[in-house]
């Protein structure tokens, strides 16, 4: 019985709305102690983002100060290069589970291969981001996916996928896929009209695209087939090793008829005699014994919905995957992130494709959907979970969110041509603004006016650790408060109506160029410098003081002289003591 529990407790009443309001809580009966008293994600909600299993700028106290249930890891960058394979002699014992090792047995822990948020953002430029979402792993085959961990690229097979699973054990494990990563960054890099000459009636890019999709498809829905028996503790990969012991039959007939051809030559008996050896191998069937596995049903399994651009493959992944009862919840994939209003829209009707051929009883979370106004509309989607990575990106650019969920505020003109949902604390202006971020904010940076616009502009132009400390704290209480406010919307049946007044009040996100901030890039330069070595010493302090190489020369002058008077010392000293023994 799965340990996941996800109950709709109410939905919209408002046309061509399906968004809906509920809870996902994980129950392991199996387990007791802390595991007993794990949050509750309310949904529509959040998986909080983490880099290596911690969530950004936050220490462990202030990440509980969130009102977030969940956490989001990425396996690539978790995982290390001897593992699986360690697992028994370097892991403590079974029973202790990712959640133990992180530190996180409060929270529900997705645990899924890579960081596909980050993956999907050309948000940030963040030197990680760029470093493993951008590079070229190479391509997936029917054995293995890569993954791209910190030290370096590595397949991942479904034997390590299924070791890894038992013995970590986080409360939801994402099944493995054959996500089409460098193709869908592919697409986008190419111009409209490369795509309008590749694109067919039914909106396809070119067949050897949707074959790779419809390739990719199958290889995931057999791999999620395995990976369910393995999880109820039958043989989930017998017809992988029968497969493989066809194929191993195949070579030695091939090899055996080579043979025969070779002593044909040299003599007719031999040749005879090696056809009827052969003829015996060939009949006798192929016997594969099923092994015992350890059952690991206390972990829910989440599995991805895939297509690409291609409606029929979308309909038919969707499909294929609520038609796995035991599957527990969705992720759908939808690429690449773009801030063009074409690819959104573009991409809003991909997750629109899929959702509508997904079972209503499950969750369904998304990746690449980040800005407010995406979040909005994905909701009305009937999408339940997201990832928090849009505070952070706001974060790494030192912005402080001022959005809000609701009525138009009556103390500003709404209008769509200004940015007002965020301020930047590089900016010179909020030098002198000794204020909180937010008036009436109740976050750790917020409350009591401990912590000023002026102060945070200061720290970030000093390069210090609690500007971003401060800004992480501020972005995700008022992401945590704009989902609180879309599920009372939800009960209330005011989605349509705060949609459109938040559309009013603070227009669509501004496109990014990735330029940084002026204020940034001089610190940034400013700290290059520092830690640069120091050049060249003028001539006249060298010649006045001497260079570092004529110093060391002249220390081991020393010490040679020193190290030689001590031996000259202790020679006297014997010869001394000789003389006066004879």
């Amino acid at each position: 019985m799965s340990p996941l529990k996800f109950q709709i407790h109410s939905s919209t009443t408002e046309s061509n709305y399906t968004a809906r309001r509920g809870t996902l809580s994980i129950v392991n009966a199996s387990q007791s102690g802390h595991n007993a008293t794990k949050r509750v994600i309310e949904t529509p909600g959040c998986f909080m983002h983490s880099i290596k299993g911690s969530a950004p700028h936050l220490t462990p106290d202030n990440m509980r100060l969130q009102d977030f249930g969940g956490m989001n890891v990425s396996l690539e960058q978790l995982l290390q290069m001897d593992q699986p394979a360690t697992f028994s002699s370097k892991w403590p014992s079974k029973s202790f589970t990712l959640s133990d090792y992180l530190y996180l047995q409060d929270f529900i822990l997705l645990c899924d291969l890579r960081d596909y948020s980050s993956i999907s953002s050309s948000l940030t430029t963040s030197s990680y981001q760029l470093g493993s979402a951008m590079n070229r792993i190479g391509p997936n085959t029917d054995r293995h996916v890569n993954l791209s961990t910190p030290k370096g690229v590595r397949p991942l097979t479904l034997d390590d996928y299924l070791s890894v699973a038992q013995q970590f054990r986080p409360d939801i494990m994402v099944a493995l896929a054959d996500n089409i990563v460098e193709s869908n960054h592919s697409t986008n890099q190419k111009t409209e009209g490369d795509a309008k000459k590749e694109k067919k009636s039914n909106g396809s890019k070119g067949d050897g695209d949707e074959k790779r999709v419809r390739k990719s498809i199958d290889r995931s829905l057999k791999w999620l087939d395995q990976i369910l028996l393995e999880r109820q503790g039958r043989d989930g990969r017998f017809e992988d090793r029968k497969a493989e012991e066809e194929k191993k039959r195949k070579k030695e007939k091939k090899e055996k008829i080579r043979q025969a051809k070779q002593q044909q030559q040299e003599q007719e008996q031999n040749q005879e005699q090696s056809q009827q050896d052969q003829q015996v191998d060939e009949d006798a069937p192929v016997k594969v014994q099923e092994v015992e596995t350890e059952s690991w049903q206390e972990v829910a399994l989440f599995a991805h919905v895939q297509g690409g651009q291609f409606t029929e493959e979308r309909i038919r992944s969707a499909e294929e995957t609520s038609k796995r009862e035991d599957v527990d919840g969705f992720i759908v994939n939808l690429g690449f992130y773009s801030d063009s209003e074409g690819e959104k829209g573009e991409r809003l009707t991909r997750l629109k494709t899929s959702v509508d051929h997904l079972l209503t009883e499950k969750p369904r979370m998304v990746y690449g959907i980040q800005t407010p106004e995406d979040v909005l509309k994905a909701v009305a989607l009937g999408v339940d979970l997201f990832d928090t990575s849009y505070p952070y990106i706001l974060t790494e650019e030192g912005k402080a969110s001022m959005y809000y969920f609701g009525p138009i505020s009556t103390t500003t003109t709404p209008t769509s041509n200004t940015n007002d949902r965020w301020i930047n604390l590089w900016d010179d202006e909020h030098g002198d603004k000794f204020v909180p971020i937010l008036e009436g904010c109740e976050c750790y940076s917020c409350k009591g006016g401990r912590h000023t616009r002026a102060y945070i502009n200061h720290l970030l132009k000093a390069h210090e650790m609690l500007a971003t400390v401060l800004l992480m704290s501020h972005n995700l209480y008022q992401y945590s408060k704009f989902f609180a406010a879309i599920r009372e919307a939800v009960k209330a049946g005011t989605l349509d109506q705060y949609t459109k007044a938040f559309e009013q009040q603070f227009g669509v996100e501004p496109v990014r160029t990735g330029e940084k901030h002026k204020a940034q890039i001089a610190v940034e330069e400013a700290l290059t410098k520092r830690n640069q070595r120091l050049g060249p010493a003028e001539p006249a302090v060298v010649e006045a003081i001497g260079s570092a190489d004529d110093k060391n020369q002249n220390a081991k002058k020393r010490l040679d002289g020193e190290r030689g008077e001590s031996e000259k010392e202790t020679k006297r000293q014997k010869k001394d003591g000789t003389e006066e023994i004879s």
